[in-house]
């Protein structure tokens, strides 16, 4: 059973203005190892609390950047909590959190280098497409920038020029950061032939999605159409083609309540055998 009232023992803790930062953090880590479960699902659930706490300890205290390198590696442990979860909405407020701290531009390379991969990953299992292109590209340009954009890089450089294909809407932010000195960096990595692949075929992942999933709107209402759905397919029994059932009645929530057309996978993949 989870902790009635942990984040209050934990705000004891994170609120104690005799102990520095680091002896609170180890305080905080400390009862988290010591009123560990045996239930999994129960630590992780703890783990919200945990970790968003100490988020909020940190973030008050780095207004000079000075603890960077603790706050992303605690976005990095609440954002794969929430995906041990399987809560991926929170990971949209997440994000943006993550992305406010960046856009500072004062984040050290060396603070990046191993957390953002990890918050990458996490936001990635999301929808939230828009604010995963930023944190693709921001960490792309901090690399350029830090003389750290090597070949180890390729892959997040690749989905990076696939999401700003996909996406397609002209933020703002994109025409500075990804300038024609990052441009020509980035071009480098592949050839003509590979850089052609990805303009004609930028999909992620092996099956083609209808563009509507990677706009705004589909970001702001994917999780609520799954609840509904979830909800009204409870008891219904998971056996072949129950796929299609569940996109005929997606594809109608969407037309009748949100006014989307939506195209489902086995219409974007007429080859594709689904069951």
């Amino acid at each position: 059973m989870k902790q009635p009232d942990l984040k209050d023992y934990i705000r004891k803790i994170t609120c104690d203005g005799f102990l520095s930062l680091d002896q609170r953090m180890e305080e905080v880590f400390n009862m988290r190892q010591h009123l560990a479960s045996d239930d999994e699902t129960v630590n992780l659930q703890n783990d919200v609390d945990y970790f968003s706490c100490l988020i909020d300890m940190v973030a008050k205290e780095n207004k000079t950047h000075l603890h960077d390198r603790d706050l992303l590696m605690l976005y990095a442990l609440l954002a794969e909590t929430y995906v041990g979860l399987k809560q991926y909405k929170p990971l949209k407020s997440l994000s943006y959190d993550v992305l406010d701290l960046l856009r500072d531009e004062c984040t050290r390379w060396e603070y990046m280098v191993d957390t953002l991969p990890r918050i990458l990953d996490a936001v990635g299992e999301s929808v939230y497409n828009h604010n995963l292109y930023e944190l693709h590209l921001r960490y792309i340009r901090k690399a350029y920038d830090s003389g750290n954009l090597d070949e180890e890089l390729k892959g997040r450089v690749r989905k990076m020029l696939k999401l700003r294909i996909l996406l397609d809407d002209g933020a703002d932010f994109d025409y500075w950061l990804f300038n024609i000195d990052l441009q020509n960096a980035v071009a480098a990595f592949f050839s003509s032939g590979e850089l052609m692949k990805i303009m004609l075929n930028p999909q992620i992942g092996h099956l083609r999605k209808d563009p509507v999933e990677y706009t705004y709107e589909w970001e702001n209402i994917y999780y609520d159409v799954e609840a509904k759905l979830e909800e009204r397919f409870a008891n219904a029994p998971r056996q072949m083609g129950f796929c299609f059932l569940y996109w005929n009645a997606k594809r109608e929530l969407l037309d009748e309540e949100y006014g989307i057309e939506w195209r489902s996978p086995s219409q974007m993949n007429p080859h594709v055998m689904f069951d």
